[in-house]
């Protein structure tokens, strides 16, 4: 079966989106373990998915009202549109879609339906809830290495990312996808753990088998950077490289790594460098970070997620979390070019 999972290309906020071919898209939502049967939106018919919340760390009455969301998601009750473990991966038009309409497009019919969108629309009986942007950088055709890249940048900024180059000169790096999968997947696992152990995730809890999935469904298409010091990893960051367009996913650093290395943004740093030198123009850097990505040249774009249910007690409470609980991320952008 083929989904269209997207139009090849989103115009939204006066930029032009791109995103992975439908094929690609189709090849890796089909292998989630949390695929859930499909959906038709305004004539498309996208894949859908459970969610399943992960959080090792926090309060007891917390990690038991996850488990409980958990219980409704395994049995249906709750799906997304697309697939939590691959943001920024699909985004349907929802257009002047109707919730009812909506729902009963659900194989099975479910009672949340949750769709991540470009924007910050309003529905009936649906609940907008803005998401942290997604930071994109559109890079010019004529750029021929990094040190071009920091060129355009002002001399404030351009010091500040030789300065990064110059703390992590000691950590190295390989392409890991070059090697046998058991030899690297389980350490990135780990790391990615690690990283994300303070916060309530998504993407469920074999972290190992997520990134496994990435590999065997998207092939040579899915990329990843090992960082070693002192001959141990230290970190990885991985990718979707389809056409003209790099799609960041997952990284991992060791906790314990000294944050005098400023290992993070020598990642960014090296996804730039790498599209450059692939002749690549434009890259998605995923959310989070946001002004750590917009000192590296990254823009925001705008998404949320909106909730629809049909049921009224449901729509109050999470219109009342909308408004009172839910907090708009907030950052502080930078513009490192000189114009």
């Amino acid at each position: 079966m083929n989904f269209r999972a997207s139009l090849y290309s989103i115009f939204i906020s006066n930029h032009l989106i791109p995103l992975i071919s439908s094929e690609l898209t189709d090849k890796l939502l089909l292998s989630m373990p949390n695929h859930y049967g499909t959906i038709a939106v305004n004539g498309t018919t996208f894949p859908i998915s459970f969610m399943e919340l992960s959080k090792p760390t926090g309060k007891y009455v917390y990690r038991v009202f996850i488990k409980i969301f958990n219980l409704f998601g395994r049995k249906g009750y709750i799906r997304i549109i697309g697939n939590a473990c691959a943001p920024g991966i699909t985004f349907p038009d929802l257009g002047n879609i109707k919730t009812k309409e909506l729902l009963n497009n659900t194989e099975n019919n479910c009672g949340v339906l949750i769709a991540n969108v470009l924007g910050n629309e309003n529905y009936e009986f649906g609940s907008t809830i803005p998401a942290e942007p997604f930071m994109v950088i559109y890079l010019n055709d004529n750029l021929s290495s990094i040190q071009d890249y920091l060129q355009l940048f002002s001399s404030k900024y351009r010091v500040r990312a030789q300065k990064v180059l110059k703390n992590s000169i000691d950590i190295s790096s390989k392409p890991l996808h070059e090697l046998p999968p058991n030899e690297w997947i389980s350490q990135c696992g780990k790391l990615l753990y690690h990283s994300l152990q303070d916060k309530t995730i998504a993407i469920g809890q074999n972290l190992s088998q997520l990134i496994h999935c990435y590999q065997k469904s998207l092939g040579s298409n899915f990329k990843v950077f090992g960082y070693y010091l002192d001959g141990k990893i230290v970190g990885f960051i991985s990718f979707i490289q389809d056409n003209n367009i790099l799609h960041a996913t997952h990284l991992g650093i060791d906790m314990k790594l000294p944050l005098q290395y400023s290992l993070y943004q020598r990642m960014m740093y090296d996804l730039v460098s790498y599209s450059i030198e692939n002749e690549l123009t434009f890259i998605n850097l995923g959310r989070t970070a946001t002004e750590i990505k917009s000192t590296i040249g990254a823009v925001p774009i705008e998404n949320s997620f909106i909730i629809f249910t049909k049921n009224p007690i449901l729509h109050f409470i999470n219109q009342a979390y909308t408004k009172y609980i839910h907090k708009k991320p907030e950052f502080i952008l930078r513009n490192p070019f000189k114009n």
